[in-house]
């Protein structure tokens, strides 16, 4: 264990040149041969060591102990003659004009070393405190003392991952990138704006700007890189028709068009052109409607309405069409499969699921549809998943080891990243979750020979 005061290791010195370089974790890790996780284990030692709680601190530090130099600014020290212990050492001749002035001009110019030096120390440090606090708004984040590695569930294609940082059911989640996002939903303390980005490279959470509304009850869908976040439900208990976009990359939140109507339990879909609000609950109504937004009016309208009212459904957007799954009227839980035509605005059935869901979650690879969770009535269990192939329109069991018990699994947030799903939070049973599980389907990819450009075999 590192302690303050401690000298460095020869490892930790060699990141230490590398920071005062400016180097990033990356170029750090790349120069030296290391993985960047072996680099932030050496940068945390180096802090401890210093007293530092940054990196601009760090290097700050550094060059005023004389640890490290910035490259290029090196002095070498004059090398003094040492006294004579002969007491009677005459008193040397006095300088000549020219060597004085030659003495003043040497010293005129150490001093403007030193004013360089100064003055590129004092431009570095400002810079990298700049890129600090830029870092430091985009994210913040969360304490995370030990790597962490995904742990396989016995014998099966599920993982558990590191989990949320707090337990969550109820809250809209989204990927962008490489990265999975949390927004809102139902706490052990209440309904909240909470806000939090998983990296799944470095299995790390982030907390990011909070949302400007708190909603649980709600969806999420990515437009334009943007995540947005259609009604939901607020803390009074009513269904609000507030719309806020999340920008990942300047990590904001802005306002959109409100929606036509206050909706919470809506099912939000994007096709990469439009976001579609599906179903949900008005307070007083279930509802068949289906709203598409278009952003560059930023407004709202109604589409052809649902084969019925239905409120907490899953789905997600294949080749052209929206599937709408499951639901609740408040009455019955559903086991309908529907399907929407964007071109033709019109709605279809397909072979209804397995077994009625609501408030599941759902997830597409290579154009099959995973649905996880939910539940048929109150309490009652759904030991295990399925997922639609509309190639051979048929659904298929996905089990689900964590249910073992006989629990159920509703009010989760599904998403996928490239052919990995991830399953958050939730409620277990009567108990909200922070559980972080990974399913890794078996996927099967045809390809195709490229034809020859016109020539004859």
């Amino acid at each position: 264990m590192a302690e303050y005061g401690e000298p460095l290791s020869t490892r930790e010195q060699d990141v230490l040149d590398c920071i005062v370089k400016g180097a990033s974790n990356k170029e750090a890790a790349a120069e030296l041969f290391i993985s960047e996780n072996t680099v932030k284990v050496h940068l945390r030692n180096i802090y401890t060591k210093l007293g530092a709680s940054s990196r601009t601190e760090a290097v700050t530090i550094a060059l005023q102990q004389g640890i490290a130099t910035i490259p290029g600014t090196e002095i070498v020290p004059e090398v003094v003659e040492p006294e004579s212990s002969d007491a009677e050492t005459a008193v040397p001749p006095p300088l000549s004009t020219e060597t004085q002035s030659s003495r003043n001009w040497l010293l005129v110019g150490m001093v403007g070393i030193v004013a360089l030096i100064l003055l590129i120390t004092a431009v570095y440090v400002s810079y990298q405190a700049l890129n600090q606090t830029t870092s430091a708004a985009l994210t913040n984040q969360l304490p995370t003392p030990e790597p962490f590695k995904d742990e396989p569930i016995d014998q099966t294609r599920w993982f558990i991952s590191r989990p949320l940082t707090t337990p969550l059911a109820d809250m809209a989640v989204a990927s962008v990138g490489i990265d999975v996002y949390h927004i809102g939903g139902e706490t052990e303390s209440g309904i909240t704006n909470l806000v939090n980005r998983f990296d799944t490279v470095t299995n790390t959470w982030h907390e990011m700007t909070a949302k400007q509304t708190a909603v649980t009850d709600t969806s999420a869908a990515v437009l334009f890189g943007e995540i947005y976040v259609p009604g939901g439900r607020t803390a009074d208990g009513e269904p609000t028709n507030v719309v806020e976009a999340y920008s990942p990359a300047n990590n904001a939140w802005r306002p959109i068009a409100n929606l036509p109507k206050p909706i919470s339990g809506g099912l939000a879909l994007s096709d990469n052109n439009y976001l579609y609000v599906v179903g949900g609950w008005d307070g007083s109504n279930y509802l068949d409607t289906i709203y598409v937004y278009d952003a560059n009016s930023d407004s709202w309208r109604p589409l052809t309405a649902l084969p019925r009212p239905l409120s907490n459904a899953s789905g997600g957007v294949i080749t052209g069409q929206l599937f709408i799954l499951g639901g609740t009227d408040g009455q019955s839980v559903f086991d309908t499969c529907y399907t929407y035509s964007i071109d033709a605005d019109s709605w279809q059935d397909c072979p209804a699921m397995l077994t009625p869901r609501s408030d599941a979650g759902a997830a597409i690879i290579l154009n099959k549809l995973y649905v996880l969770g939910g539940d048929e009535t109150a309490g009652t269990e759904i030991p295990f998943g399925e997922f639609y192939d509309p190639n051979s329109q048929t659904w298929q069991v996905v089990n689900t080891p964590m249910l073992a018990d006989g629990s159920t699994w509703n009010q989760l947030g599904v998403t996928n990243i490239e052919t990995k799903i991830y399953a958050l939070g939730g409620k277990i049973g009567d108990a909200l979750s922070a559980e972080n599980y990974i399913y890794s389907p078996l996927v099967y990819q045809t390809f195709i020979p490229a034809a020859s450009g016109g020539g004859q075999e």
